[in-house]
């Protein structure tokens, strides 16, 4: 019964859009109309999550109160921040917890002024853990449905704030995976008509890491849209969550051996399996338009990269020169001096490849943000036109015109 009220009450509404909005499918106007009308033709059940009327109320209130940019000054910003996370409010009230610490709080002026204060012209939005796969305890069933509604209001939500300060921000489209029909529809949605510019991922979702074969089905999507002249690449974000394992029944279980928060370690050792996972299953090398964008230094993996690569003598060579060219390592975290060098000196990553990213807001408290910045600012090894690079210039390679800078 639910269910075919839900499928009544969204086709009124998509009546409703049809008849009253002028001025584009994707503009502000009616915009909880058009939400609404878009689920029902994706067949997303909204109401499955009894928190959706909140969430989109708080995206219909973005554009009620749009910060006067003017306030804030920008005149020395030229830094391209790659790795920062939105956190609406009924997102953090579904996951009090981020990597054992308490989730930060986010709003769109503490970003802004964030920015303007650390030099930050443009910042690539994209939400954490556990991103759309918050409902690790329901049965498999309703899990999947509240799965894939969270991801388009997420990826709405997203979308929303950087229609409304496109000089400041972008964004990357999160998914229902493991679900990749679904996953597939989600991304294309995002790409073509919300105005994404590549895809965030987990080291692993409900247990199952990015090099799973399941996945390919999302990589060939992309893959061929790239080869379908959608410009010369598509970015995939990695970031880093909890291990999980899924038992037979379909269960989720939680498989952190560490008593330590996740934060303080298992979140880099994540990272390298997830490396791992999409060499060893060779695809970095099937899908050779995709780029992936690393977080943290690449985690663990860059200690663990020559004796794990002994074990795939068919890619090692060719994975090593996609480590150096199509993936790309942010800063997030105290990377720079030290960390880096595992990329630089031990995988010979050179310095094109790096990029910067502060982890905004949940780096705040758990590291010094400043430190962390002139980590990288008074790293005597680097010249002063590599920092330029590492601060903006390969960020705007990495996305080539996709950003919305100024």
């Amino acid at each position: 019964m639910q269910l075919v009220l839900a499928t009544i009450y969204y086709s009124v509404a998509a009546h409703l859009f049809a008849m009253t909005t002028a001025s584009g499918p994707y503009s502000s106007p009616n915009i909880l109309d058009r939400i609404k009308s878009d689920a029902v033709r994706d067949s997303i059940d909204l109401i499955s999550l009894p928190f959706y009327e909140e969430a989109l109320e708080s995206i219909a209130a973005l554009s009620g109160h749009v910060i006067d940019i003017r306030t804030l000054n920008f005149t020395n910003a030229t830094r391209i921040d790659t790795h920062t996370h939105p956190i609406p409010n009924w997102f953090r009230a579904l996951e009090p917890q981020a990597a054992g610490r308490e989730t930060p709080s986010w709003s769109v002026d503490g970003h802004l002024q964030f920015m303007a204060e650390h030099n930050i012209e443009h910042s690539v939005l994209c939400i954490s853990t556990p991103q759309a796969n918050a409902f690790p305890n329901d049965e498999a069933v309703l899990r999947k449905k509240k799965t894939i509604a969270l991801a388009r209001l997420l990826n709405e939500f997203s979308a929303e704030l950087c229609r409304l300060y496109p000089k400041r921000f972008s964004w990357l489209a999160v998914t229902p995976l493991p679900h990749v029909e679904e996953s597939v529809r989600e991304i294309r949605h995002a790409l073509e008509n919300l105005g994404a510019i590549g895809v965030g991922v987990l080291t692993n979702h409900e247990g199952l890491y990015p090099g799973e074969q399941a996945f390919d089905d999302v990589w060939q999507f992309l893959q061929d849209r790239v080869a379908g002249g959608n410009g010369g690449r598509e970015v995939v974000f990695i970031h880093p969550t909890d291990p999980v394992i899924r038992l037979e029944d379909g269960r989720l279980v939680g498989s952190r051996p560490s008593p330590l928060r996740s934060g303080l370690g298992e979140f880099y050792f994540e990272t390298a399996r997830a490396i791992s996972s999409i060499t060893a299953e060779k695809t970095v090398i099937k899908f050779p338009n995709l780029h992936w964008r690393v977080s943290h230094g690449a985690g663990a993996f860059p200690d663990i990269s020559e004796r794990f690569l002994l074990g795939f003598p068919d890619v090692s060579d060719e994975a090593k020169k996609a480590y150096k060219t199509r993936f790309w390592y942010d800063s997030a975290g105290p990377v720079f001096p030290n960390q880096v060098k595992g990329l630089t000196e031990g995988m010979r990553i050179p310095t094109s490849q790096l990029v910067f990213g502060t982890d905004y807001p949940y780096g705040i408290g758990f590291w010094d943000v400043n430190a962390n910045i002139a980590g990288l600012s008074e790293a005597d090894f680097l010249s002063t036109e590599d920092k330029e690079k590492v601060f903006r210039q390969n960020a705007m390679e990495l996305w080539q015109g996709r950003l919305g800078t100024s």
